[in-house]
């Protein structure tokens, strides 16, 4: 065995285990999730910027929740927008008294424009359980009720899923890989948290006590491009608030897929650059998996060619696919959606592809540009 064959099979028993230990942090996290039937007053944050196509799917989705009127609430912010937004967002306060907005100007806070808005929403907020979903998503009717009965005494957060869907009504091979790419990338987020490592969530459906972030900690927290990551983290280190996750197809919030390779790899990067912001170990895992990933498009080519590397190649990759595909089962399984399943073998090359190029792209990229704003990833906050 040649010196490159040892190598891609010590970085395939790196992967494997990690996946393991991530699969049974699952099951862990799953069994520490309790559920109970309490009905706290709650208040959805809801920034926007810019969706006057889609905020209205939103608010339809909030306003029709299966649980009590006067006991929930919904904070809307919009975040400068330019279009018709606002007009949207006071047709739908007129009808509905259970909607209050905010509408903010400039940011001069030194946070990013949603960070800004989720704490100006939070000024006002009156809800016990703060829940967090973006303008262009859609909640199930469910969500709220779902949500909150993982609130036990220590639960500070509870992480829900995400899922895409394809705004075009149509079959989209790319919309079914996101699909299955964010059910699969939430999926580790929860079995980190299952072990005791709060990598990160999803922004747009996660719940947490307001007593955890109130109208000042996101000043605190500091500058990020994923306030998500830093408000997971911020309960994380506090020993008296637990972190629950969601496994719940009817708490699920819909968020459309990107239409475009452009839009895709941009998002992936704000994210991947967010999360190496937090230079911690927990980046380890993850520049490994990068390193196997790399080997694998660079040496499966080579393969074909060179008979030496054809068993250690082909060993290599069915392991891979072997635990893939038993997370993605599992996660498919839970939320109905084993429908998704049949395009594993192409999402294996569409995750080995798209992991490589973000991560050479964010070796190179200081500068990122979300919802019209320009943000340096090396500010300090």
């Amino acid at each position: 065995m040649t010196l490159i064959s040892y190598v891609l099979i010590s970085l395939t028993f790196v992967y494997f285990i990690v996946s393991l230990i991530l699969f049974i942090g699952t099951l862990i996290i799953k069994k520490s999730t309790k559920i109970n039937d309490n009905l706290p007053y709650v208040s959805i944050i809801v920034p926007a910027k810019n969706e006057e196509k889609m905020i209205g799917r939103c608010l339809d989705s909030l306003i029709n929740q299966d649980y009590p009127k006067n006991k929930y609430e919904i904070v809307i912010i919009n975040d400068r927008s330019t279009d018709k937004t606002q007009e949207v967002i006071k047709l739908y306060q007129e009808k509905h008294s259970i909607i209050k907005s905010i509408e903010i100007k400039e940011n001069l806070s030194g946070l990013t424009g949603k960070q800004n808005a989720v704490n100006e929403g939070l000024k006002i907020c009156r809800g016990e359980i703060i829940m967090n979903i973006d303008a262009d998503c859609i909640a199930k009717p469910k969500w709220i009720k779902n949500t909150v009965s993982c609130f036990t005494p220590k639960t500070g957060l509870v992480m829900g899923f995400n899922i895409t869907y394809n705004d075009r009504n149509s079959l989209s091979v790319f919309a079914e890989l996101q699909a299955l790419d964010m059910l699969f990338l939430l999926d580790s987020a929860s079995g980190s948290i299952g072990v005791g490592v709060h990598s990160g969530c999803a922004g747009s459906n996660i719940a947490y006590r307001k007593s955890v972030l109130d109208d000042e900690n996101f000043q605190k927290l500091g500058f990020t491009i994923t306030e998500d990551t830093a408000v997971i983290h911020a309960v994380s280190k506090n020993p008296n608030w637990d972190v629950a996750v969601m496994y719940d197809k009817d708490a699920m919030v819909m968020t459309p897929a990107e239409v475009s390779w452009r839009r895709f790899i941009a998002q992936r990067i704000r994210w991947t650059l967010g999360g190496l912001t937090t230079k911690s170990w927990i980046l380890i895992p993850l520049y490994l998996a990068f390193l196997y990933h790399l080997s694998l498009i660079i040496l499966i080519p080579l393969a074909f060619f060179i008979n030496s590397l054809q068993i250690s190649v082909l060993l290599s990759f069915s392991i891979k696919a072997f635990i893939d595909f038993v997370r993605c089962w599992q996660v498919c399984k839970s939320f109905n959606r084993l429908d998704l399943l049949k395009f594993f073998m192409l999402y294996e090359f569409f995750m080995i592809f798209y992991s490589v190029l973000i991560g050479f792209i964010s070796l190179f990229v200081r500068e990122i540009e979300w919802k019209g704003d320009i943000y340096n990833i090396s500010k300090k906050g």
